[in-house]
């Protein structure tokens, strides 16, 4: 993770936990396209991993600067880093 925090595997969890059920929706969504169930349902379920992505990226992003960037900020050079991670990112987003 480069400078500051390391997740330590209880930190770790959720997010994992997070990231298993993205994956098996996006299985679902696979079994659904080979059931050739109704476009309407397999849009609903596409719709929930944007939203389960979304939500595991804003967590990230939230640790990311609790942590990362306050802790950085004892030091200048890390703090610049740290503020230009999180403008490419933005930007990034935008994109």
């Amino acid at each position: 993770m480069g400078i500051g925090m390391q997740r330590d595997a209880e930190a770790s969890k959720p997010l994992l936990g997070r990231v298993n059920r993205i994956v098996g929706q996006l299985q679902g969504v696979g079994r659904m396209i080979g059931e050739n169930r109704e476009c309407p349902e397999i849009l609903h379920t596409i719709s929930a991993v944007h939203s389960a992505l979304r939500g595991l990226e804003a967590k990230l992003l939230e640790d990311h600067v609790r942590h990362c960037v306050t802790e950085a900020s004892c030091e200048p050079k890390h703090l610049e880093q740290r503020l230009e991670e999180l403008i490419q990112l933005y930007r990034r987003r935008l994109s």
